[in-house]
């Protein structure tokens, strides 16, 4: 009697696909399949005004303006539905990936009401200096 046994890999085609952005002021993308199988990418690329298209391993996107948070996305469909999408920022010349913002919040300060006195260096005073200024409240006196 013969036994034979194969090791089935659940990793799927889509966990082998990445990308990264390249380190220059225009726009460029390098996908990476780090399958066996033959496929191509097809990239989209938005910024806050218009969208571009292109197909290959590598694409460029010389239009999109350098002054917007970008989505990049990449799919292989009709062959599988993979897909991925990440935001970039243009910083100090090159695109960096960046977490996605969900939202916002505004922080009203608080007043300052402590009757301290303060020199400007920050040092706690006792009483009120006479010809020097003095801060209280967060105003600068004179």
């Amino acid at each position: 009697m013969l036994l034979c046994c194969t090791y089935v890999n659940a990793q799927t085609l889509c966990d082998s696909l990445s990308y990264s952005v390249s380190d220059s002021v225009v726009l460029t993308v390098v996908g990476f399949n780090n399958s066996s199988d033959s496929l191509s990418f097809r990239w989209g690329v938005c910024d806050n005004t218009t969208c571009y298209s292109a197909s290959g391993d590598t694409a460029y996107f010389p239009l999109v303006s350098p002054f917007d948070t970008v989505k990049v996305c990449f799919d292989i469909s009709p062959q599988w539905f993979c897909s991925d999408c990440q935001y970039v920022v243009l910083i100090e010349g090159s695109w960096q990936v960046v977490s996605i913002i969900t939202h916002v919040n505004e922080i009203q300060a608080l007043p300052i009401s402590n009757s301290r006195i303060y020199d400007l260096l920050g040092k706690e005073l006792k009483r009120i200096p006479k010809n020097s200024m003095y801060i209280r409240n967060g105003r600068l006196y004179r």
